[in-house]
């Protein structure tokens, strides 16, 4: 049948299944109290399956990618013979991999099935990681990185995009949230889990507790593939879904369709959806704004560095950043709650990273521990907070199609994520304690993401009113872009 739909506020026809007809009426005939009975079960199912299962392997993936920051502080740079240099470039080249295969794999993940490929992604980087630990050079530690950044260029930027093909726009953010959460813990607890490793397995079997560090987490990724391999879903309408019965599965498309303005988010063309994906300027402004708000974050792979200057020792230092990270995802978490409710975005994160610079500030323009720690708090909680609404922004902001979604988040995560790369250069040793240029660059761009975030805004709220202008005049309804 062919029903009427929107693509760039025009209205086109699209064929579609009986399956998933669109239609005013109630689904399938029920009553509003039985399709909320139905929504809220399907949700909560998809929560636990979807949400969850990425929140923990979301932890490895962290743990994997950054405990080259705690290895340090248990002797890795002085045993593998690295200058300061050599040991940002190893941070900094994992991004080259991890970049490069953003789009690419974005691509293939909808043409393929999400439970199949990314658990074989993460088997993958769950043993190059535990390859780390053999390394003997410099020459070893960057093979084993670039590689390891290959492997895990499928997780994240495929996360968004199953989470954004699931739930409705508006629903995105605290769910972007719970799953960064995994972040928080692996930064956070991790820290925890290290002091434990680098004090009780130094030395053990001949091996330094860095390398124990490393093999203990790659093996821990690679369970939590086994645990993917069950839990996580492919998209809406393809592949088995054994947790949810025939009428749930027809509702979830059912009630995406209804959440876009009756929209079908079929996945078109591969060429399609480049071409709309560069040629859409609002992708590039939220390419610049994720670039911005991440590389504001950048501190994150020094922070067990930075904390140290406080002047503990190491296992005290790897336990004092847990509170930090357990901080900015409370803030994190209530901020992504209050654009659901609001369906506010500009502004949510504005505010952030306003607190973000104050954080740094702090941070950079006393010597004193309290003011100091208490800066780190604000860093935390303003970078984190920003992140969930972007990711939510660019769902409502490129709500068709899937293939166009996908290139465009793979776009904004490659961008974004190239921060780490210069990033890894803007805290060197020599500028410890206060790490004054360091505080002032990624204040400079937490201020250019203000700018732009409030451009964004503004330029969304103006195509909003046009489209009002031209429901009025044709009775024709357009899709509304939150802003």
């Amino acid at each position: 049948m062919s029903v009427e739909t929107f693509k760039d506020n025009q209205a086109v026809h699209l064929e579609v299944s009986p399956k998933v007809t669109l239609q005013a009426a109630r689904f399938e005939g029920l009553t509003v109290e039985d399709e909320k009975v139905l929504e809220k079960k399907l949700v909560r199912k998809i929560y636990l399956h979807l949400v969850s299962s990425h929140c923990l392997l979301f932890i490895f993936n962290i743990l994997d990618r950054s405990n080259i920051a705690n290895a340090r502080l248990g002797g890795m740079q002085s045993d593998l013979g690295l200058s300061d240099t050599q040991y940002q470039t190893a941070v900094a080249i994992m991004f080259m991999g991890y970049l490069l295969g953003q789009v690419p794999s974005n691509i293939i993940l909808t043409r393929v099935k999400p439970s199949c490929y990314v658990p074989v992604a993460i088997f993958i980087w769950g043993s190059i990681s535990m390859c780390a630990a053999a390394t003997h050079n410099f020459a070893g530690i960057m093979v084993v990185r670039v590689l390891l950044g290959f492997a895990e260029s499928p997780f994240f930027a495929g996360a968004l995009l199953l989470i954004g093909s699931w739930y409705k726009p508006q629903e995105i953010a605290p769910r972007v949230a719970v799953m960064y959460c995994g972040n928080t813990i692996a930064n956070g607890f991790g820290g925890m889990l290290a002091a434990g490793i680098l004090s009780g397995l130094d030395g053990v079997s001949g091996l330094a507790g860095w390398r124990w560090l490393l093999i203990i987490e790659g093996a821990g990724t690679i369970v939590a593939g086994f645990l993917a391999v069950r839990l996580l879903p492919d998209f809406p309408g393809s592949g088995k879904h054994e947790w949810l019965s025939d009428q749930e599965q027809r509702f979830a498309q059912w009630r995406l369709a209804q959440g876009v303005n009756s929209e079908i988010d079929e996945d078109g063309s591969i060429k399609e959806g480049l071409i709309d994906a560069f040629t859409d300027p609002k992708t590039w402004v939220l390419v610049s704004i994720q670039i911005c708000q991440l590389t504001s974050q950048t501190w994150t792979y020094f922070f067990p560095s930075i904390v140290k200057t406080l002047g503990f020792n190491n296992i005290v230092t790897l336990l004092i950043t847990a509170p930090v990270y357990v901080f900015g995802f409370i803030t994190s978490l209530g901020n992504s709650f209050i654009a659901t409710y609001t369906n506010k975005r500009a502004i949510l994160i504005v505010w952030p990273l306003m607190v973000n610079i104050v954080g740094n500030v702090m941070v950079i323009c006393t010597h004193s521990t309290a003011p100091r720690y208490v800066g780190m708090f604000l860093m935390c909680a303003g970078s984190y907070s920003a992140f969930n609404v972007v990711q939510a922004w660019i769902a409502s902001t490129v709500p068709r199609t899937r293939t166009k979604r996908a290139v465009v988040y793979a776009l904004v995560n490659l961008f974004g994520n190239s921060s780490n790369i210069y990033g890894s250069y803007f805290f060197p040793s020599s500028d410890a304690p206060q790490y004054r240029m360091g505080g002032i660059i990624l204040s400079s761009f937490a201020a250019g993401g203000i700018v732009l975030a409030v451009s964004l805004g503004f330029w969304l709220r103006h195509l909003n009113i046009q489209v009002a202008r031209e429901e009025e005049r044709d009775g024709q309804p357009r899709y509304k872009y939150l802003w």
